[in-house]
């Protein structure tokens, strides 16, 4: 099975060799895509960006059987910031599933901070790195609630693959 996957992060491969390699004489091709929005995405922003790298990835790996996009992004909830893995999983002939992870509350004045200096370029990620708050911009969700990004993503993946078993009858 060939499976195209939206990025080059090595967090992202590994979590779809965790998901995936079960699957005899799996093929992952791994394609940095574009995601057209902001560096930091809010709201529907993370929808959409996940969704362009998936169409990026489907018209540059046609003949893969699998298509994997995973876009992290903050989501306004309840009068807080809630990082979230938007992932989509589309299966050739099969509509795509969406998954979300657990969300990860992040601090407001961070936000409002990245927010200054412009979500087109910062992450607040980036910010919380700066300011000590977090060890690493890229995982931030280790330094504040103890478990890595991974498996948030990880999880996300899981449900994702739990929706295609339940909808469509397709074990992954």
């Amino acid at each position: 099975m060939k499976i195209a996957l939206s990025s080059q992060s090595g967090v992202k491969v590994d979590a779809i060799y965790r998901a995936f390699g079960h699957i005899k004489g799996l093929d992952l091709v791994a394609i940095k895509a574009p995601s057209s929005v902001n560096e930091q995405p809010l709201n529907d922003e993370t929808l959409r960006g996940s969704f362009n790298r998936l169409a990026y990835i489907e018209g540059q790996c046609p003949d893969a059987d699998m298509y994997v996009s995973i876009e992290n992004g903050l989501f306004e909830e309840d009068g807080n910031y809630v990082d979230r893995a938007v992932v989509v999983i589309k299966v050739k002939g099969h509509e795509p599933v969406i998954a979300l992870s657990d969300g990860v509350t992040f601090p407001h004045e961070f936000v409002e901070f990245a927010r200054m200096r412009g979500f087109e370029t910062t992450t607040v990620g980036q910010v919380m790195e700066e300011a000590k708050f977090v060890e690493a911009h890229n995982d931030p969700h280790k330094s504040i609630t103890g478990k890595t990004r991974a498996a948030y993503i990880d999880d996300a993946l899981s449900r994702a693959k739990a929706a295609y078993q339940k909808r469509d009858g397709l074990t992954l």
